[in-house]
């Protein structure tokens, strides 16, 4: 048999709070957030929305594939930036929506 634990009050309450903070980032994710995480004031990782991790992959798998980005620079035009990008994808979403 395992000795038995002692938690004090205080400890029992940071534990509760972090189980709040945990879930407060779980609904946030539900929504659509990406929640980062900071452990000991440094950025250590992030709670994603469901999906999204999938997506990450998908597109590290198609960049690394330089076959299929030399096919990509052949037919589309090269874009930099956030704002090119979304502009890009907002108009191919305007012609299949057609």
């Amino acid at each position: 048999m395992s000795e038995p634990v002692s938690l004090s009050v205080d400890e029992l309450h940071a534990a509760t709070r972090q189980a709040s903070l945990w879930e407060q980032a779980v609904r946030r994710a539900e929504r659509g957030e990406t929640v980062a995480v900071i452990a000991h004031g440094e950025h250590v990782a992030d709670v994603v929305p469901s999906g999204e991790l999938d997506r990450l992959r998908e597109t590290i798998e198609v960049l690394s594939d330089s076959d299929a980005i030399r096919d990509l620079a052949d037919r589309e035009p090269v874009v930099h930036g956030i704002d090119a990008i979304r502009a890009l994808v907002a108009e191919r979403a305007a012609r299949e929506g057609q």
